[in-house]
This record gives C-alpha cells, structure tokens and sequence, in this order.
C-alpha cells in the first residue's frame, strides 16, 4: 500500500482498497487470538456468580444477529426458560460461546441453521450449539480439543481448547457429536450449583 501511495497507478485504488480489507480481516484475527490468550488467563482466577443462563445466551444472541445474517445463517433457539440460574463467569462463559458460533459459522460458508438449545436437569445444565454443516471427521473430533490443533488455514488451534479450558473452570464438561455433510452438536453440560469448598485447616 506504501507502494501504491508513492508511485500511484491506474491500479491504485483497487490496491489499496485490497490492502485495507487485509488489514481489517488480520486486526479481527489479531482481537481475537488476544481476547482468547486472556480468556485463558482470567481461567485461573475468575469468581463464579449466580447468573440467568437464558438471559445471559438472549444477550449473546441478539449481539450476534447481523453476523449470522450476513452469513445466511437461521438462529434457532430452543429450551433456554428452562437453563434457570448457574453460577458462571459471565464474560469467560461468553467467550467460549462466541467460539463454538464461530466454528459453526466457518462449518457452514453457504449459509444454514444455528440453533442453541438448553435442557435442565436436577444438577447440570446441556447448553448445545448445533449447526447444518459440513460436520467433523470422526478422527478429527478425537483430536478438536487438544491446543494448536486446527484443520483452518490461518487457524490458530486454541479456539476449542479455550472453550474446554473454560468449561472445566465452570465445573464442566464439553462433548461433541458431528456427521459428515450433516453438521455438528457441541454440548456444554455445566453444574447448577458451585462445588462445596473444603475446610480450611485448622
């Protein structure tokens, strides 16, 4: 671009706006690796609270709307009135929601459905994030969640290892199921109450 601006061409708007739209594409990726790296960090030492998980994933939603429609995708949402209450890092919690919606939509370059759906039980919580896909490789999935592992050009790997990170920080525990050519089921089961805290010596 430096180039373009010295010795401009006919060329050189169309350079230029090339340029632009590179930058802003790798500023995204540049956000988004540093905001998962202090994801990692806020794991170590984040305070759990009583959040509502139905309004926390409405929220979410609703920021995520035009992204989904410029990418032709349907948001479907289905059984959150009944997730109720869990003890969560709110802003943790979100990022590893944010990556599991961005892999779906990256499974899905022609468009497609996005649907999050809750279910209670007695203890835990399922919140799952499907999508209609291109799905996973069974092989694959038996390696999605290991750190650095990434099948993405350009990809960084640390996008499901974050969000399992994150998941077990809650107490929880993150599973997949995917079907090639017919999409994927990411499924975070979290507790509904904190683990009781030990003692301390006396």
């Amino acid at each position: 671009m430096e180039e373009e601006f010295r010795q401009p061409s006919s060329n050189s708007a169309v350079q230029i706006a090339e340029s632009l739209t590179d930058i802003k594409r790798n500023l995204v990726r540049l956000e988004d690796l540093v905001q998962d790296y202090l994801s990692l960090v806020r794991v170590t030492t984040m305070q759990r609270a009583p959040e509502d998980l139905e309004a926390l994933v409405l929220t979410f939603a609703r920021e995520m709307d035009a992204a989904l429609a410029t990418r032709s995708i349907t948001l479907q949402l289905d059984g959150l009135a009944h997730l109720g209450t869990v003890p969560l890092h709110a802003n943790t919690f979100q990022r590893a929601l944010l990556n599991l919606v961005h892999n779906a939509m990256d499974a899905m370059p022609q468009g497609g459905t996005l649907r999050l759906r809750g279910r209670r039980e007695a203890t835990q919580v399922h919140l799952d994030v499907c999508d209609t896909g291109t799905g996973i490789p069974p092989e694959q999935c038996l390696q999605i969640f290991e750190p650095l592992y990434t099948t993405k050009p350009g990809g960084t790997g640390l996008g499901l290892y974050i969000v399992q990170e994150i998941v077990a920080a809650h107490g929880g525990r993150i599973a997949v199921q995917s079907t090639l050519g017919h999409g994927t089921t990411f499924t975070i089961t979290l507790p509904v109450e904190p683990p009781l805290q030990a003692d301390a010596p006396g």
